[in-house]
């Protein structure tokens, strides 16, 4: 073996041996990267998946309307022809009591009672709104109930509904009925609990 063989050969094996190397390293950056990512994306859709509530939407739909009218609107087909324009009819139930926003993975009721004659009428016309969180995290979210007037808001929180006292949406509850879902009145001026989300309940619902 000549010298110039025997000095090729150590230098071709530390090639390889760096190559290797280099392909280790470019593979272990990779495996990273990958579970990192994979990572933020499954965060990512989980935080999708979570409910977003949209009352002060709502309420802010309804005074609108009655500041026009002078009523509030008898179901959410009349609200959304008036100040939403259509945008949500595809969401709204064929009797226009309930509306499903499954982007925001929450379903609203409304139930609304206005005097016969609102010159002689001796209480304000009122809007009862329930919320209720839909979707696989919904356990994880609060269900509300909203009685509105032209002025004021009466706020109730609870857990999620359950299949068996789902029903109780159907109808505007008494304090009792309230309190049996386990439903507590929030302090005057408090808002909805993901109001800091406010780009996902005002673009989102």
């Amino acid at each position: 073996m000549t010298n110039e063989q025997s000095i090729k050969q150590p230098l071709s094996r530390k090639g390889r041996m760096r190559f290797t190397l280099t392909i280790a390293a470019l593979s272990l950056g990779l495996l990273i990267i990958s579970m990192i990512y994979s990572s933020w994306s499954r965060e990512r859709a989980r935080e999708a998946n979570m409910p977003v509530p949209a009352m002060e939407t709502v309420v802010l739909a309804l005074r609108t309307f009655h500041q026009q009218t002078g009523r509030f609107p008898r179901d959410f087909n009349e609200l959304d022809e008036r100040v939403w324009k259509g945008a949500r009819r595809a969401q709204i139930s064929p009797d226009g009591k309930s509306l499903n926003a499954p982007q925001s993975h929450y379903y609203y009721t409304l139930h609304t009672i206005n005097p016969p004659d609102t010159t002689r009428a001796t209480q304000p016309a009122k809007a009862g709104i329930w919320a209720v969180p839909t979707g696989e995290r919904a356990a994880e979210a609060a269900t509300y109930f909203w009685y509105v007037t032209p002025q004021d808001t009466e706020r109730w929180m609870g857990p999620a509904l359950t299949r068996e006292n789902v029903g109780a949406v159907n109808s505007v509850p008494s304090e009792q009925q309230l309190a049996l879902l386990v439903m507590t009145r929030q302090p005057a001026g408090a808002s909805q609990q993901s109001a800091s989300k406010g780009i996902f309940t005002f673009f989102g619902f």
